[in-house]
């Protein structure tokens, strides 16, 4: 499949380059939306908007909602306000939503003002809430019924609303001030009584997630209980809107996205970011943060360089212990990070997930150090050099594993992204206390050593 994406590229190219774009219409015949998009991923920028104006509007607004946001961002830049409005009032609310918030500052009013009043109303509502809470995920279209409605009734609803609203599992019953009640399920209308309420057979105390939850604890309440849909309501209990699991899925990938590259101490704007003194100025702060470490670093080593030229040896070891150092912390700050993101840790668990991590890092800091020794032995000859640098390697992981796990769970107390203690922040940290224990424990023992 991908080998024929590139394939169309290369043709669509060739068109842009000749300037016939007569032809591009035939080329992407019968292609879904989610297939234009991965081509306009691998076409050159200045080929995007090309190819993209040749798209039908209904075509062309799937595509728009799905391609990555930097894609959407530059397209969205070359097209005028004329021709976005169309493209956006056949969206779903949520999508026209995360396309007015792309849009360049200066095209916002102009492009508002010429959409319909019910989009209107549905966008402007949403553009209220943060985009990554569950007001900022919903779409204000679903189907609501009052409880008092026979069944007969609903089912009309349902026939008379279905063009408008996409995937419809589920019909919300309400009272007069639109209070949330109690769900539906659309497939259990085809088994009861047409003649029987609504309130009779919804499901109630049914989950629900309030407009300023957020967006990660939405996905992992998708996750724990297998849903399509959840409401989302207010304060009060009034039903504001749904999410469903397409929404959850972009959610994912997004906080994936973030995770990946904030470990690797850039941000996530490098998926799409085109500018190269951009790119270097999201990156040249970690990379400073790495270079103050290791100045850092070096000024512990100086701190025992008495130590380090009574015994020469005690330097080649250095690499050794800060790499280990990071190795084990970066391991276990991941899996605690994992953790958080999917809910799987509690503040409440949080003593038996640190002494879980200690557990491990005894096991592991024991086997570690024992090989450390037994190399030592077999190169230098040394044994008491060869049981200082093992002991060194046992506390050394053990501190390194225990801070791995303990780091981003207080960066989660105090409501920072964990993934932040990742990357650069947990190497360089423990690399300085590596160092720190190690050459401590040298110079406490330097005699002995002698």
């Amino acid at each position: 499949m991908e080998e024929r994406f590139d394939d169309i590229a290369e043709i669509l190219i060739e068109m842009f380059e000749s300037g016939d774009s007569s032809k591009i219409g035939s080329v992407i015949k019968g292609m879904r939306a989610p297939d234009i998009a991965d081509v306009l991923s691998v076409l050159p920028e200045e080929v995007w908007i090309f190819v993209f104006r040749e798209l039908d509007t209904e075509t062309a607004s799937g595509v728009l909602s799905i391609v990555d946001e930097g894609v959407a961002r530059e397209i969205l830049e070359d097209l005028r306000a004329d021709e976005i409005v169309p493209l956006v009032e056949i969206m779903a609310s949520d999508d026209a939503t995360d396309i007015i918030n792309l849009l360049p500052d200066e095209k916002v009013p102009s492009v508002l003002q010429r959409i319909s009043r019910e989009d209107y109303e549905d966008v402007s509502e949403l553009l209220k809430f943060d985009r990554e809470t569950a007001g900022g995920l919903m779409a204000r279209e679903l189907l609501t019924v009052n409880g008092g409605m026979k069944i007969s009734d609903v089912i009309a609803v349902i026939r008379s609303e279905a063009e408008n609203i996409e995937n419809i599992q589920n019909i919300y019953v309400v009272d007069s001030a639109g209070l949330l009640l109690g769900s539906i399920p659309v497939i259990n209308l085809l088994v009861v009584d047409s003649d029987k309420r609504a309130d009779e057979i919804m499901e109630k105390g049914i989950l629900t997630v309030t407009v300023d939850t957020d967006q990660e604890e939405v996905a992992a309440i998708f996750s724990k209980y297998d849903l399509y849909a959840l409401p989302v309501v207010d304060e009060t209990g009034r039903l504001e809107g749904r999410i469903t699991a397409d929404d959850i899925m972009d959610v994912i990938e997004e906080e994936a996205n973030e995770d990946i590259t904030m470990m690797a101490g850039t941000g996530e704007e490098e998926f799409w970011e085109r500018s190269s003194f951009r790119l270097s100025r999201a990156r040249l702060p970690w990379l400073l943060t790495g270079l103050l470490g290791g100045v850092a670093s070096a000024f512990v080593m100086n701190s025992f360089k008495a130590s380090l030229e009574s015994v020469l040896t005690l330097s080649f070891f250095v690499p050794v212990i800060t790499a280990m150092a990071g190795n084990a912390g970066i391991q276990s700050s991941a899996i605690v990070v994992r953790e958080l993101a999917v809910g799987g840790i509690s503040f409440g668990q949080t003593s038996s997930k640190l002494v879980r991590e200690l557990k491990v890092s005894l096991i592991n800091g024991s086997i570690l150090a024992s090989i450390l020794m037994a190399i030592i032995l077999l190169w230098q000859g040394d044994f008491k050099l060869g049981v200082l640098l093992g002991l060194c390697m046992f506390f050394i992981i053990c501190w390194a594993t225990v801070m791995g796990a303990m780091i981003p769970l207080l960066l989660k107390r105090g409501n920072i992204d964990p993934a932040l203690a990742t990357g650069p922040f947990i190497t360089t940290s423990n690399d300085i206390l590596g160092i720190l224990i190690y050459l401590g424990m040298a110079t406490l023992f330097i005699d002995w050593l002698r």
